[in-house]
């Protein structure tokens, strides 16, 4: 029969499933060692043991904040703190300016009337700002015919430079 295999591993899951319950339940219990940190926890917590889990956790004495004069007097009282240095005394003479680099060979040392003029007529302007018309209108058909005779019109260009117009 082919149910029974079936049923009987069922069976099996659900007294598996108990037994670890079961496990649980007298670990909890009796203390036993936890999985984690935080499941120890919530046993010592449960049991009421959490306050003597703190106990053991905090040092006899708490720690007392030192201020900066004290830490100070501590390390001088023990020879500790670094001797006091003098400052230097201000030098009278300021640095020297650092003297201006040298032109490279072969460049002028003043603008030249190309420069001058490029200085007062050229104006910078970002990079593709400028108006640009395309020569071809992409929407318009280079060729124009006459669908029911197939005959070709024009050839999408405007022409202005010739001279006569053919009709």
């Amino acid at each position: 029969m082919a149910w029974r295999p079936r049923l009987t591993a069922r069976a099996d899951r659900a007294r598996e499933k108990r037994q670890a319950a079961r496990k649980r339940r007298i670990a909890r219990r009796t203390g036993a060692t936890a999985s984690s940190a935080q499941e120890g926890l919530l046993r010592a917590a449960e049991a009421g043991k959490l306050e003597a889990l703190i106990s053991q956790a905090q040092p006899a004495e708490p720690v007392v904040m030192v201020t900066p004069e004290e830490r100070e007097a501590e390390l001088r009282a023990t020879g500790k703190w670094p001797e006091d240095k003098p400052t230097p005394a201000p030098t009278a003479e300021p640095p020297a300016e650092a003297a201006p680099p040298a032109p490279e060979p072969g460049m002028p040392t003043e603008p030249t009337p190309g420069m001058k003029w490029a200085e007062e007529h050229l104006k910078k302007r970002p990079r593709g700002s400028g108006v640009r018309r395309p020569t071809h209108n992409p929407y318009r058909s280079l060729t124009e015919y006459d669908v029911l005779t197939g005959e070709i019109i024009g050839d999408g260009y405007i022409h202005y430079d010739e001279e006569g117009e053919e009709e």
